[in-house]
């Protein structure tokens, strides 16, 4: 998963700390962004990828409404 986060003030009263990151998963963070404007990369293993799809068959189960 990718979740770019905003940083910053914004109206009405809202204020954002950014942390963009890149989450494999299982949850684990491959890379955060500071909180502060900046970019997060990481690198994707395609076949870890695929093994993590095997032991966690998600959308297997998915329906489409």
């Amino acid at each position: 998963m990718v979740a770019a986060g905003q940083i910053g003030d914004h109206d009405p009263g809202r204020t954002c700390f950014g942390r963009s990151m890149v989450i494999d998963p299982w949850g684990t963070v491959l890379a955060q962004a500071p909180d502060a404007v900046g970019i997060a990369v990481a690198d994707i293993d395609l076949a870890r990828l695929a093994t993590i799809r095997q032991e966690l068959p998600s959308l297997a189960n998915r329906r489409l409404v």
